[in-house]
């Protein structure tokens, strides 16, 4: 038995692989196949170690460990590189590596061997295939080596592999005896690597030209780069309208360089166009083309599974149209507004609306195209002369934000929506009117001279057609005429007003509904509120001087 200390060093192997958490992982292609990972004993003179399987990529034994040694070690050179590997570590055994087959899969393969000074006069190594439990499957080849040989190649190629799909191990055996024994180096073993699509179905935005696009997924040692043909076989988006190919055709290569890839994702070269016409979501139907000499097309996640050989990519729109319109409620006729729709900061769509009609409706022939996620600001702008005339609000339809202090954002799937500036008239009209009640003169005709007594009405209407709130009117009494005290009357009308007021601005009397009161010479009236179409009316008496 070999006396020696066990040194344990980790490397990490190298492989070109792109695996996605989602897919159970399986090996299609041996790894570590000239043992250069581990360097025994680390730098110094060459040497040898003997490592446990565990920390010597790819590979593994029977008997738990792999012995390696560093090339010209006991006069040994390596047949390639630096390190070589003797299978009878401490006792007969096997390394192996475990890798997805398939039935009929074609083996390529080369393999140095060669007898060590103090083994058995001949020693003998299996390649094989065998199951989990190392029961032999196919015999792929042997070598029997003697010491003053050195080093021997084995190479074959074109073997089918004729056991069942599954994982199953591919490995070198001897039953020589003892210790001493069987060097292995310079092992290639070529499969063709594993592909499909990475999926059956996928789908993204048009907003993003590569959003979550359908790839090729690849496992295996790739040793010359070769190209996939990809078919679009279908779908309802147009080529050139809603998407683009490397070609520009129906029909184009993804080539796959060359590196031994592991669940690899390689794209397609697909870009999704992002326009601006509102439509369903429209989908691409794709095809690989089997070319079994460079590539097998099966399953990436279940070995010796089915392989997704087809493909449905879906386009989800991103566009939605917004119609602006313009509602008049009591408009006066010829009255003139603009809306403006912006985003960000850059006006994309105006609508000009003159009111012909007291309640038009305008509505823009051309909605706005947006898109989902931007954010509209809506403005509009009065003609000065009747921007004190007119309460204006903005509501949108079908619209998921309905804060629109702060803008409009448009939530994903709302392709149409209508905003809608409401202009309603509002507005006081007041109008002041008198007649003498009496002269001390003629009882039929009096007129307003001296001593005359005048009734004054102050008629204050909504012509508007929003109720006004806390109304206030006031008026001064001409220089010329002096106040009846006590006679002030309010009302809805000049003749119906009949409730008395007090001259003070305090009591019940000023919300009754109305309050009138005169301080000096100035008369005012307040009303709580006043309903479009209704008035009220501040009736009172004066005296001409």
């Amino acid at each position: 038995m070999k006396i020696h200390s066990l040194s344990v060093i980790v490397v990490l192997g190298a492989l070109l692989c792109s695996p996605q958490a989602a897919w159970a992982q399986y090996q299609r292609s041996m790894t570590n196949t000239g043992f250069e990972s581990n360097d025994p004993q680390g730098t110094g003179p060459p040497n040898w170690q003997a490592f446990p399987d565990s920390v010597v990529p790819g590979w593994l034994s029977t008997t738990g460990v792999i012995e390696e040694w560093d090339s010209t070690f006991q006069g040994v050179t390596s047949y390639e590189g630096s390190v070589h590997a003797e299978l009878n570590a401490n006792s007969p055994g096997a390394l192996y590596q475990e890798v997805c087959l398939v039935n009929g899969d074609i083996f390529n393969w080369t393999f140095a061997h060669r007898a060590r000074s103090g083994g058995p006069p001949v020693q003998n190594v299996t390649f094989e295939i065998a199951n989990s439990a190392g029961t032999t499957l196919q015999v792929l080849g042997s070598q029997a080596s003697i010491v003053p040989q050195g080093w021997n190649l084995n190479s074959a190629s074109g073997v089918s592999y004729t056991g069942p799909s599954g994982i199953q191990r591919v490995q070198f055996r001897t039953t020589d005896p003892g210790s001493y024994g069987n060097f292995l180096d310079a092992i290639t073993i070529n499969l063709t690597p594993f592909l499909e699509f990475d999926g059956s179905t996928a789908s993204g935005s048009e907003t993003v030209p590569g959003a979550n696009l359908t790839s090729i997924v690849i496992s295996g040692d790739v040793v010359v780069a070769f190209d996939v043909v990809v078919n679009i076989t279908g779908g309802t988006a147009t080529l050139g309208d809603d998407y683009t190919t490397p070609s520009g055709t129906a029909t184009f290569s993804v080539n796959v360089p060359a590196g031994n890839y592991v669940q690899g994702l390689i794209p397609l070269g697909i870009a999704i166009l992002d326009d601006t016409g509102v439509e369903s979501t429209e989908s691409i139907q794709m095809s690989i083309t089997p070319v079994p000499a460079n590539y097998t097309i099966t399953s990436s996640s279940t070995c010796g599974g089915s392989g997704q050989a087809n493909a449905i990519y879906n386009i989800i729109d991103n566009d939605s149209l917004v119609t602006l319109n313009k509602q008049w409620i009591g408009a006066a006729i010829g009255d003139d507004a603009t809306i403006t729709v912006s985003n960000g900061g850059f006006v994309i769509d105006t609508l000009n609306s003159d009111a012909g009609g007291t309640n038009e409706i305008d509505t823009d022939a051309t909605p706005t195209p947006a898109a989902f996620g931007d954010t509209l600001e809506f403005a509009e702008t009065l003609a000065g002369t009747n921007v004190a005339n007119y309460v204006s609000s903005l509501a949108c339809t079908g619209a998921a934000d309905t804060n629109l202090a702060d803008g409009l954002t448009i939530a994903t799937g709302e392709s149409a929506i209508s905003c809608t500036y409401t202009n309603t008239r509002s507005g006081l009209a007041v109008a002041k009117s008198l007649e003498v009640v009496s002269d001390g003169v003629s009882t039929t005709s009096p007129k307003a001279i001296p001593g005359a007594t005048i009734r004054y009405c102050i008629l204050t209407t909504n012509i508007g057609q929003t109720t006004a709130q806390s109304l206030i009117a006031t008026d001064p009494l001409p220089p010329d005429v002096t106040f009846v005290a006590g006679s002030m009357l309010s009302g809805s009308s000049c003749a119906g007003a009949v409730t008395p007021e007090d001259d003070n601005d305090t009591g019940a009397d000023e919300s009754d509904p109305f309050g009138i009161s005169i301080a000096g010479t100035t008369v005012t009236g307040t009303a709580t509120s006043l309903t479009p179409g209704s008035a009220f009316a501040i009736v009172l008496d004066a005296v001409v001087d």
